[in-house]
């Protein structure tokens, strides 16, 4: 059977439409249409129905997602003992993060490889657990990490890495004299990551719990502006320390002593029917070795 017929199925499938399918795979609607025919006609049963509200999975096209994944991942299974040189590893590995992963953790790692690795190719792209879930079980991303106080339950692979600390930050001068507690942080403006980042979340229902009709709550899509608002007085923020160490240690930020923050999971996520190619083995090696020499230092 040709594989390529399973690749249109599975896309449609998920994607619920011709048109995203051939876009995500690179072919004309037309040739998904024609590949989804030819395997009907190869099985003799209908897969999806095509109806005005959109394309849905039949019965059987249920019970063949299944096998279709199993016999794809047969396939990157036999071409990577066909072409696996142990001296020699290549292949691309796409990667998903949170902005502050990328910036401060991930470095590291693509430099190391560069080095050890030169037939590895990274493709790095930032991105919220929703979105990380979301690629990794459409097959468009091969490993995914999350941070995140605790990780919600899914059908995905999961494997925890490490911490993170969180930190509540101000502007230099600005740190109050007192003891700092959610009652005084619900009075003051407070910069949060736009909704869907788990510990931001969490900080809001704090503030919401003691103050609800205090200080400001702006929501921003970057660490790096809530960084320069902070800077210049605009509010205090809640953020991995690790993006805020140089900061902290060029006095443009200063670390409020007030209530203790959870440490966030770093977790890889990985879909739980997709073979994992060397490449992505070596990858996944070396972000364990990245967090394992890490959790001592901010």
């Amino acid at each position: 059977m040709d594989t390529r017929l399973l690749r249109s199925f599975l896309a449609v499938a998920r994607l619920r439409s011709f048109t995203d399918a051939g876009l995500e795979l690179g072919y004309t609607q037309s040739t998904v249409t024609s590949h989804i025919q030819k395997l009907e006609h190869q099985l003799h049963t209908r897969l999806l129905d095509r109806l005005p509200s959109g394309v849905h999975v039949t019965e059987a096209g249920a019970q063949l997602i299944p096998r279709a994944e199993d016999v794809l991942d047969a396939q990157g299974r036999l071409e990577a003992v066909a072409t696996h040189d142990d001296d020699d590893v290549r292949g691309t590995v796409r990667m998903m993060a949170p902005e502050s992963l990328c910036t401060y953790r991930l470095p590291p790692v693509v430099t190391v490889l560069r080095e050890t690795e030169p037939g590895i190719d990274i493709w790095l792209t930032p991105g919220g657990i929703s979105q990380a879930m979301e690629h990794v079980r459409r097959g468009t991303v091969d490993l995914a990490l999350t941070l995140e106080p605790s990780l919600p339950a899914s059908e995905l692979r999961s494997e925890l890495l490490g911490h993170e600390a969180l930190v509540l930050l101000t502007g230099p001068g600005r740190a109050p004299d007192g003891p700092v507690t959610w009652e005084l942080l619900a009075r003051q403006d407070a910069l949060l990551i736009e909704e869907g980042c788990g510990y931001s979340d969490n900080i809001a229902t704090n503030l919401r719990h003691y103050g609800e009709t205090a200080g400001r709550r702006s929501h921003f899509g970057s660490i790096e502006a809530i960084k320069r608002c902070v800077t210049v007085g605009l509010g205090w923020a809640a953020l991995p320390a690790i993006a805020a160490t140089d900061n902290i240690s060029d006095g443009l930020l200063h670390v409020l002593d007030g209530p203790r923050l959870p440490d966030c999971e770093v977790h890889v996520l990985l879909h739980p029917r997709r073979y994992l190619t060397p490449a992505s083995a070596v990858v996944l090696n070396q972000l364990r070795h990245i967090w394992a020499s890490t959790q001592d230092s901010p």
